[in-house]
This record gives structure tokens, sequence and C-alpha cells, in this order.
């Protein structure tokens, strides 16, 4: 996945608006994000749906985080492709393949929503959630790695 734009073409659409970086916020979605994954792990096997969207829901909790950790937030229109594209302009080159997957889980899970005959497999479900780890430790990283003089507990 390759979206060829910056910060500024987000701003121009109106997808993102600036906001006061706030580590309390994002100390809450990085956990949020890791709550997420320990549900999606104690629903695998029971309820592979349930798995899958809860992975999902931990990258997009922690995409979150990352766009605050910049002063930005997602407006309404489009918000969690937008979260994926800005999460896609500040990332490193290694995060292209989490980038990649995330944005297939976010279409899948649109599908489990409006589509009721998308089945999960409990493989897709593990999947999911291997990546949504990896993705949340890695934007965890990042926030720390970017943000060196606040104190953030995560």
């Amino acid at each position: 996945m390759k979206f060829n734009e910056n910060i500024s073409d987000l701003l121009k659409e109106n997808l993102i608006k600036k906001c006061r970086a706030d580590f309390k916020a994002i100390t809450e979605f990085i956990n949020r994000a890791k709550k997420d994954l320990e549900t999606a792990e104690r629903n695998l096997g029971i309820d592979d749906d349930c798995a899958y969207t809860y992975a999902y829901n931990a990258m997009l909790h922690s995409g979150i985080a990352l766009m605050n950790s910049h002063g930005y937030r997602p407006e309404i229109k489009n918000k969690h492709l937008t979260v994926i594209r800005f999460a896609a302009t500040v990332a490193e080159k290694k995060l292209d393949y989490l980038l990649k997957m995330y944005n297939n889980m976010r279409k899948k899970r649109h599908r489990f929503i409006y589509e009721p005959f998308t089945p999960c497999s409990k493989k897709e479900a593990q999947d999911a959630i291997k990546s949504a780890r990896k993705f949340v430790e890695e934007i965890s990283k990042l926030i720390k790695d970017n943000n060196p003089d606040e104190k953030i507990y995560f």
C-alpha cells in the first residue's frame, strides 16, 4: 500500500484537524489497544469474527494515538481510512507491510458489518492478532522515540 501524500494533503482534504497532543489520551489509546488485543486472544476459537474485529480495533486505537502524538486528529469523513493514510505519511518504511495488513483488515471488517455472510477463519483471526500486536508495538515505540521529553507509560 502506497499513499503518495503528506500531512498537508490530508489537511487540504479536510480529513484531519490540528489538535494539542494530549499524552494522557495517547496513553489511554495505547492501553485500550492492548486491551483490545487481550480481548481478541480470549475470543479466538470462540468467535473468530469478534477476535478479528478486536485485533482491527487495536490497530485503529494505536493509529489514533500516533495521530494525536503529532498534534492531529481524524475528522468524521472516512475516519478509519484517514488514520491509515496518516500513519503511512509519518511511519517508517518497515511499517509498510503492517499498514497494508491494517488496510486489508479495515476492508474485511467493513464487510463483517455490512455483509453478514462474510466469515472469518481461525487462521485469519490469528494472523490479524499477530499483525495487530506487531503494529501496536511499533506504533508505541514510534510515539516514545518521537517524544523523548514526555513521560509516557504504556
